[in-house]
């Protein structure tokens, strides 16, 4: 738990680590090895928000036929820009996965290529509109996914605009290494110190350039094995999701979307937990206390592109 929500940003992390639980570095840095090994953690290191490296994001669903799948899903392993794919359990979209790429134009042009190989034409585009929250962490106690409440700003600012280059946001997209200092090798290969390096994370994470600090955890080796796509329609669904990212601390991620086709559920989050009984009763808990004219709960049926950390 210390590794996911209290990681600290600090040269030597899993010394301050240490020292809150009454044990000593070294006990902690093979503990934390041991949880790698064993699959439990995915990574320890931070998410760089795609806005800063002046991208564009969206969400596809899209209608493929079930003797295509498998033909979908090999493509898309081969797709660094596709950073989740599942099947769901949508009435007429089975495929939902995140997709990058440098502006709309190029996002609109590379989806339809890449479907039109499999002859699918129904499909929609959900393009990101605004990132409200990020923040994958689980509460191993409680079984589902919990983070405190966050409002990102309507905007975050490109890399240049803070005066970093792109190369230490790509740097810092990479898994830290687990020992005594895990940014000495980044701090060399960018030519800072490492009190320089940190202190430039600090900054980075508070104007959301960094988001998901410290360790990603499996949800499936800890029993969260259930995730599902809370989809809102609302009047005034800006409002929605703002009320979604401030007042729902289950939500993982909670995004304002935008579309150029005939989709009205433009608010979505997604809840992880250890059944979809407690996802359903998050989701009811949600929308009784949010403007909501209707939703609908979208269940994870199969990962098509699993232990991506991106």
């Amino acid at each position: 738990m210390h590794l996911q929500y209290d990681f600290p940003v600090d040269v030597r992390p899993f010394s301050v680590i240490a020292e809150k639980l009454g044990l000593r570095e070294r006990e902690v840095i093979e503990e934390a090895k041991l949880l790698m090994e064993r699959g439990v953690l995915k990574r320890i290191g931070m998410y760089v928000n795609f806005r800063a490296k002046g991208m564009e994001g969206a969400l596809i669903a899209a209608n493929i036929p079930p003797g295509k799948i498998e033909v979908f899903r090999r493509t898309a392993l081969g797709i660094r820009e596709i950073t989740h794919n599942f099947v769901r359990n949508h009435c007429r979209f089975n495929i939902w996965f995140v997709m990058k790429a440098s502006n709309k134009e190029e996002l609109r042009t590379r989806v339809a290529e890449m479907l039109s190989r499999l002859e699918v034409s129904d499909y929609v585009i959900l393009y990101s509109k605004r990132n409200l929250k990020l923040s994958v962490k689980y509460d191993v106690f409680k079984g589902i996914s919990w983070s405190p409440a966050e409002l990102a700003p309507e905007r975050v600012p490109k890399a240049e605009e803070l005066g970093v280059s792109t190369e230490v946001l790509k740097r810092l997209s990479m898994p830290l290494p687990i020992t005594e200092r895990p940014f000495q090798r980044v701090a060399a290969e960018v030519g800072m110190t490492e009190e320089e390096l940190v202190q430039i994370i600090g900054e980075l994470r508070r104007f959301h350039v960094i988001k998901d600090y410290g360790a990603t955890v499996n949800g499936e080796r800890i029993g969260i094995t259930e995730n599902a796509m809370l989809l809102m329609n609302s009047d005034r669904v800006e409002e929605t999701c703002v009320e979604v990212a401030q007042k729902v601390h289950e939500a993982t991620h909670v995004v304002l979307r935008e579309t150029e086709g005939d989709w009205e559920y433009l608010c979505y989050c997604m809840i992880h937990g250890n059944s979809r009984s407690t996802l359903r009763r998050v989701a009811e808990e949600v929308v009784k206390n949010v403007p909501v004219n209707s939703y609908m709960m979208l269940y994870s049926i199969e990962n098509l592109k699993p232990g991506i950390v991106m």
